[in-house]
């Protein structure tokens, strides 16, 4: 065991030293709030220019249809008798947006709206005429009838949205509430997979080296491949626990600077954290037993990146699993372990009142009895898989060496 923690700090110690753990540790989240605080700012200020735009010149009004006699509240308007003058006076620059109202308005309810304005993602197509457009158009169409009942039709629907149980009684479930708070599930998602296979890449790329120059040969003649395989395992944790840590700080801090609206519960926090670090400690053993496999990094890379794509099918059926967090796909998904730490990460984080008292238990007794036959079997491969100079495995050997560890 105190060779394993020898092996442990020695690996925790390379890969925090490594450039590319420092890169994508510190650099890439630095640059990705950089990039999104400069989208941001950038946003907010052509939208607000296009806004202030709008309301101040005036809008150019075509009326084929003949009924808006009124003149409107809060913008002004040009009217012209004909498109031709609206188009000359956009092209005279007195304005730069007019709409036109066809004779057949009133059937079809058609309003042209033509702009010398380019297209815009960030600028909505409401942005291109002023907010009391539609009222004023309204208030045109109804024009002599009672004042209150104009008021009710420009906003005629104020829905308000209550869930059931099948008792009848109120439930707590709210789509919305539900998106905010799956927030820190995908969060934790991310980070998950995004350690494991940083992590998993510094180890296997040493791995490979050090059986390319044979100093695998040396390091096997102190330490059993069992103590070393659970030291590289620890020292690859302790890696990522610490690159969690600084993301998660890093992640708290835009949180409060974009002023991002997740509902964080300090329950739900350490229940993701707990099955991050059951999914960090099945996936790493797993990664790390069949990359030991390869001959060479890139062999290595791929067959640990299998496990990788597996654990991740769950996101494939993100709609159905916050839409329904409990229902049968939800289900099925907890209950088989490669999925199930990702599944119970959504699951809780949307509604944990709704997870049966039983279900988180079972879960986690499943998951633990899978990591452990995973640390054995992978105990097993690595072990055989560290000999192998130049030569890959048929998948006939694999299954061989597979069934041989059960035994």
């Amino acid at each position: 065991m105190k060779k394993s923690w020898i092996v442990a700090r020695h690996e925790f110690l390379v890969t925090i030293r490594r450039v590319w753990f420092v890169v994508s540790t510190f650099i890439f989240p630095l640059f990705f709030l950089g990039v999104g605080v400069a989208v941001l700012l950038l946003t907010k200020e052509t939208v607000e220019q296009a806004q202030e735009r709008v309301v101040q010149r005036p809008l150019g009004i075509v009326d084929d249809w003949g009924g808006m006699k009124s003149d409107p509240k809060g913008f002004k308007i040009l009217r012209y008798l004909g498109e031709e003058e609206a188009l000359q006076a956009l092209q005279n620059e007195k304005i730069d947006t007019f709409i036109v109202l066809p004779k057949e308005y009133l059937e079809t309810g058609h309003v042209e709206v033509r702009t010398t304005h380019k297209p815009s993602i960030l600028a909505e197509n409401r942005s291109l005429t002023p907010p009391g457009l539609k009222p004023w158009i309204l208030e045109n169409i109804l024009e002599g009838t009672d004042p209150e009942k104009i008021s009710r039709a420009k906003n005629p629907l104020l829905l308000q949205q209550i869930f059931l149980e099948k008792d009848g009684s109120v439930s707590s479930r709210n789509l919305e509430e539900a998106l905010k708070r799956s927030l820190m599930g995908y969060a934790f998602f991310f980070l998950l997979f995004l350690s494991i296979f940083t992590a998993s890449g510094y180890l296997l790329q040493g791995m490979a080296e050090e059986k390319e120059n044979r100093v695998m040969e040396i390091v096997l003649s102190s330490i059993t491949p069992n103590e070393l395989m659970l030291g590289k395992l620890v020292g690859l944790g302790a890696a990522g626990l610490l690159q969690l840590a600084i993301w998660v700080s890093m992640g708290v801090v835009g949180v409060l600077f974009f002023a991002v609206q997740i509902v964080l519960d300090p329950f739900s926090f350490v229940y993701c954290f707990a099955f991050f670090i059951l999914g960090y400690i099945l996936f790493g053993s797993l990664m790390l037993g069949f990359g030991a496999l390869g001959t060479n990094f890139r062999e290595s890379q791929q067959m640990a990146s299998l496990w990788g794509f597996i654990g991740s099918a769950p996101m494939f059926a993100q709609i159905v699993l916050v839409e329904d967090p409990h229902g049968t796909v939800a289900r099925v998904f907890s209950y088989i372990p490669f999925t199930s730490p990702v599944t119970m990460m959504l699951r809780y984080s949307i509604d944990p009142e709704g997870m049966p008292w039983y279900e988180v238990p079972a879960v986690i007794t499943i998951l633990l009895v899978t990591i452990f036959l995973a640390l054995r079997l992978s105990a097993k491969l690595y072990r055989v898989g560290l000999l192998l100079y130049g030569k890959r495995p048929s998948i006939r050997e694999i299954l061989k060496w597979v069934f041989t560890s059960a035994n």
